[in-house]
Order: C-alpha cells, then sequence, then structure tokens
C-alpha cells in the first residue's frame, strides 16, 4: 500500500474514502479523496458501479481521473480507478489521470498493464474423459507399485538366503527390539479388539438365530468364524496400523536425515540391517498374536454365550471341542506368515520411498498402512477360495 509523502485533500462534499464527480468546461472529472484501499473497496466498487457518465456530444470532450486527493492507495484502489477509466474509454470519452505522484503512477501503470495481460484458457475437461484419465493414472500406479513391491521382495529374499549363509551377518539385538515392539507390547490391544469383537459376533448371532430357534449355533458360528477369519484378520489389520506404520515412520526419518545414505556409504547394506531384522520378527510375533486373538474371540464369545444363553464355561469349553477341529485353527493360522511378509515389506518399502520433508513422511506412513490393510483382505480372500476349493 502507497501513502502520499504530502498529503492534500481537496474539499469535497462526500466524507472519506469517497469521491466526487463534476463538469468542468469541456472535461468530465472524477475527484477521488481519502484512502483507496482494499478496506474500503466495497463501498467504492458500490458507488462506482452507479456512476452514470453522458455521451459526450462531440469529441471535445474529456475525462479526468484528479487522484491528488487519495491520501493512501493500494492494488484494489488502482484497479477500481484503472476499471472506471476504462470504462470511460469504451463510451467514447477519452480519460486521463491528474495529480498522480510517481510511486501512484508506477502502481496505476503496473495495474493497466496486469489486466490487459492475456488470461490462460482453463481447458475444460469432459466427465468421460477425466475419468478415463483418473483410471488410467491409478492402474499406472497400482501397477508401478506392484513391481516395485515384487522387486523389493526379491531383495530381501536374496539377502535373507545370503544371511543363511552367513549366519554372523544377523543382527539378533534388533530382531529381538523389533519382535519386542510388534508382538509382545501389541499384545493387550490385540487380545481387547478381537475379545470385544468375538462377544459382539456372539450377541449377534444369538439374536438373529433366535428367529430359527437355532440360538446354540451361535456358538459354532463364533467358534469358526473366529480361527478362520476373525482372528487372523483383526490381528494383521492392527498390526498393519500400528508395526507397519511404525516401520515406515522409522525407516523414512532415516531417511530424512541421511542416515541410509551414509550406511551405504559406510558399505552397510540397508536391506540387511533395518529391512530383514523387521520381517524376520514379524513373521515370529504375527502367528502367536493371531493364536492370542483367536484365544481372545473364543473368550468373548464364551462370555456373551453365558450371560445370553445361560451357557457355563465347561460346557461351553465341551461345546467348542465338539466344534472345532484342526483344519478350521490350520486355515487361519497358515495366513499369518504371508500377511506377516506383506505388513513388513510395504511398511520398509514405503519408508525406503521417503523424500526429504515431513510431508512425504506422513504420505507414505499412511500409504503404507492403507496398502497393506488393502493386501492383507487380498490374501486372507485368496487363501479363503482357495482352502474352500481344496476342502479344508
Amino acid at each position: 500500500m502507497l501513502k502520499r509523502d504530502n498529503q492534500f485533500v481537496l474539499q469535497t462534499e462526500t466524507e472519506a474514502p469517497g469521491f466526487r464527480v463534476e463538469l468542468r468546461g469541456t472535461t468530465f472529472r472524477l475527484v477521488a479523496t481519502g484512502a483507496w484501499t482494499v478496506a474500503e473497496a466495497a463501498i467504492l466498487d458500490k458507488e462506482l458501479k452507479r456512476l452514470k457518465v453522458p455521451i459526450p456530444p462531440s469529441s471535445e470532450f474529456t475525462g479526468e481521473m484528479d487522484i491528488s486527493g487519495i491520501a493512501e492507495i493500494d492494488t484494489a484502489g488502482a484497479w477500481l480507478l484503472q476499471r472506471t477509466a476504462s470504462a470511460w474509454q469504451r463510451g467514447g470519452l477519452k480519460t486521463r489521470y491528474a495529480g498522480a505522484t510517481d510511486s501512484f503512477r508506477i502502481l496505476i501503470e503496473e495495474v493497466h498493464r496486469r489486466g490487459k495481460a492475456e488470461r490462460p484458457e482453463i481447458d475444460v475437461v469432459p466427465p468421460l474423459q477425466q475419468f478415463l484419465d483418473t483410471f488410467k493414472t491409478s492402474t499406472a500406479s497400482i501397477w508401478r507399485d506392484a513391481v516395485e513391491l515384487t522387486s523389493f521382495l526379491g531383495e530381501v529374499s536374496a539377502a535373507s538366503v545370503n544371511l543363511v549363509r552367513e549366519p554372523w551377518r544377523f543382527r539378533p539385538i534388533s530382531f529381538i527390539h523389533h519382535l519386542d515392539h510388534a508382538g509382545l507390547r501389541a499384545l493387550p490391544i490385540i487380545f481387547l479388539i478381537c475379545f470385544l469383537i468375538g462377544a459382539v459376533v456372539m450377541q449377534q448371532g444369538v439374536v438373529q438365530l433366535t428367529h430359527f430357534g437355532a440360538e446354540p449355533m451361535a456358538v459354532n458360528m463364533v467358534a469358526i468364524l473366529s480361527l478362520r477369519e476373525v482372528g487372523i484378520l483383526l490381528t494383521s489389520i492392527m498390526v498393519a496400523g500400528r508395526s507397519g506404520s511404525a516401520f515406515t515412520a522409522e525407516i523414512g526419518s532415516m531417511k530424512m536425515r541421511e542416515e541410509i545414505d551414509a550406511m551405504r556409504t559406510l558399505g552397510i547394506d540397508p536391506i540387511d540391517t533395518l529391512v530383514v531384522p523387521r520381517v524376520a520378527a514379524l513373521v515370529v510375533a504375527l502367528p502367536l498374536l493371531t493364536f492370542m486373538g483367536d484365544i481372545a474371540a473364543l473368550v468373548g464369545g464364551g462370555v456373551m454365550a453365558w450371560i445370553m444363553l445361560g451357557l457355563e464355561p465347561p460346557v461351553y469349553v465341551d461345546k467348542l471341542h465338539e466344534i472345532i477341529s484342526f483344519h478350521h485353527f490350520f486355515a487361519g493360522m497358515v495366513k499369518a506368515p504371508f500377511a506377516a511378509i506383506v505388513i513388513a515389506l510395504v511398511g520398509c518399502l514405503e519408508g525406503l520411498r521417503v523424500q526429504g520433508s515431513a510431508e512425504s513422511l506422513g504420505a507414505h506412513v499412511t500409504s503404507a498402512v492403507v496398502k497393506a490393510i488393502f493386501l492383507v483382505i487380498c490374501i486372507d480372500g485368496i487363501f479363503a477360495m482357495f482352502l474352500a476349493g481344496i476342502g479344508l
């Protein structure tokens, strides 16, 4: 915002900010006073739009913008003056400025020049074309992620084979650390979630089966569903949100601080040091957590069966012995190592893809959780169809 060095305010009939118009000879004058800034722009704009300028009867008539009474002006005020002057010009009234200081003149000329600049045309994309472009972009992104994840799996597999050949390169302290954080410390929340879900499934099963007089069959449903689906799915989703995001955040923070580049400079392989211990720890921890999740879901179902069906714990356990067979337990546990590998790989890969900003770290942490959960559900569905197909 520009201020006049030597303020000189003309006597006007209106309160500043404002203006008055007058016809002096053959000159139609707009005498501006006060402050023409963005704070007063709305009032000035309203009054200027109401201003009617008669069409000059001959080319002798001219227009004049007297801005000697303006105390301060900014881009908004200069634009209002320029818009009014342009409107007069289009009406056949040749207009000039009077009383402008050097700084005011430079601002008005710059606004005038910018106003004449050609505005870029906005391409209007048809909805169908927009949908196709989005679909192609998403497909390409999914394909790129699949290729990178497959390549990363190959790198980790090669590193694991090398560690089997040279076991002294394995880092047991790192393995125990991640086993503690991803396994033992996750046990309370996973046990609680599976317990509550088992109770909810039992309660809903009893309510719905009451219409058919088959309330005791809710025990069968909870027992089989817990071992085959609920335990592994809930545990994997919780681990993906808890440990998978932690892997991404830890490795991504190291990537931001250029610690991984320093490791490569020192001849330390980040795959051996950072990725393999995490993958190994999760492969060990997730089956154990899944087993505890199964137990928690059965316990939650048993508590709800005791409350709603009056089924005492010894009777409930006997019914579980009749219902559950080893292949139900195996159908859920066999998915755990694969889910663990996917969660760990996605978390570590997203961490290695972090760039040097906090925004990138947050985006990749979110991406790791979403991708891991999506892949876990896909793996569960594939195994469910395969095991059903072979009669297991």
